[in-house]
């Protein structure tokens, strides 16, 4: 099967479910779908090895095995390189700034949460963290119209919003005048927006997270915007029992993802975006080019051993290191094509000579 996942979506088709149990009270359980923590206890546990665990140690144990060790060790370790192996240390606390205002494209609102992932990075392994906000639903309901968007890509673009739309002094005016006739109230207002634009432009974060509940009212990420209504009688401590003065405006955005297994990528229309993997691919050429034309490499196969890649990795990189100039600038500086990837440029066969045919195949303008 490859997954949990896709085991569990298996047995949903053939039916298979759990033992129906009642107890002594008439009450009945199981007969439902195993959920994928079910599954997971089921494909670790080692009775199945003839073993039993005690705490942290497997002991043999007195009956059969029905499966072999060999078999079973191979499905330990690809449930560990998914995300299945034991967290040893305690789970952070997930609060940040858009928790409670920020709601998906059905209206449901979205939670903080994170996955980490193990990564090699010249010979060493750090974990990084990969926080997001994803869609509450009920335990009962269906999974699959879950939604998920990167919390720092998307956290960026609602500040990077917000701040332009502040300093709009004629946006301004026209939505508080809409709801607000009394002049004081205006300028009060205009003062409060103010001290909002001041403390969005700091680089402290906890004068963010008190600034929001002040001025945010909802945001609503619909399939290529966002909907942000701006809460200005709760900026400036008005009557509670009056009607509230909201203004809205929505930020165009794009979401890009290269590769399955990579976190999504959200940014602004036209906003020119960084690649990390596209640009260290690049690196990786021009430092591996220049090992070989200094001596301090003596051979591709050498390159390919020492950073433990697969035969034939580094030959198709390394003509990399020869893009044409501002090939190299531009997804230096974010301005690739939005289909050019790492994993496209990888696979390609062969990467023409001549610069305008590079340019044609990977899809750039002439300069």
């Amino acid at each position: 099967m490859g997954s949990v996942h896709q085991l569990a979506a298996r047995l949903d088709e053939l039916g298979v479910v759990s033992k129906r149990r009642t107890n002594r009270n008439g009450r009945i359980s199981g007969g439902t779908s195993f959920s994928r923590g079910a599954l997971y206890n089921i494909l670790c546990n080692p009775i199945y090895i003839g073993r039993v665990r005690h705490k942290e140690e497997l002991h043999a144990g007195l009956h059969e095995a029905i499966i072999e060790n060999t078999t079973w060790q191979k499905v330990q370790t690809q449930l560990a390189d998914h995300g299945g192996k034991k967290i040893n240390s305690s789970r952070k606390p997930a609060k940040r700034l858009l928790d409670g205002v920020l709601f998906d494209s059905k209206g449901r609102v979205m939670r903080t949460t994170y996955a980490s992932k193990s990564i090699r990075s010249q010979g060493t392994i750090r974990t990084k963290l990969y926080w997001y906000y994803t869609t509450i639903t009920p335990s009962s309901e269906v999974t699959t119209g879950v939604e998920r968007l990167p919390a720092g890509e998307i956290e960026r673009i609602v500040l990077n919003g917000l701040k332009e739309q502040l300093a709009d002094r004629s946006w301004l005016a026209d939505q508080i005048k809409r709801h607000a006739s009394d002049a004081s109230k205006v300028a009060d207002i205009f003062r409060a927006t103010d001290v909002c634009g001041a403390e969005l432009d700091k680089k402290d974060g906890s004068a963010l997270v008190r600034t929001f509940p002040s001025l945010i009212d909802r945001i609503d990420a619909q399939k290529d915007r966002l909907r942000i209504a701006v809460n200005f009688s709760a900026m400036v401590g008005l009557d509670t029992d009056e009607d509230p003065i909201l203004a809205t405006f929505e930020i165009p955005f794009l979401k890009r993802q290269n590769g399955r297994a990579k976190p999504i990528v959200i940014a602004a229309k036209e906003t020119p975006r960084q690649d990390p993997d596209l640009i260290a691919l690049v690196a990786d050429a021009r430092r591996w080019a220049r090992e070989l034309l200094e001596g301090k490499a003596f051979s591709i196969q050498q390159i390919t051993e020492r950073e433990g890649l697969r035969s034939g990795s580094v030959s198709r990189i390394l003509p990399l290191a020869w893009l044409a100039p501002d090939i190299t600038t531009a997804i230096l500086e974010g301005r690739q094509p939005t289909h050019l990837n790492a994993k496209n440029l990888r696979t390609l066969v062969e990467l023409p000579v001549n610069w305008v045919e590079e340019r044609q195949l990977l899809g750039f303008a002439h300069p």
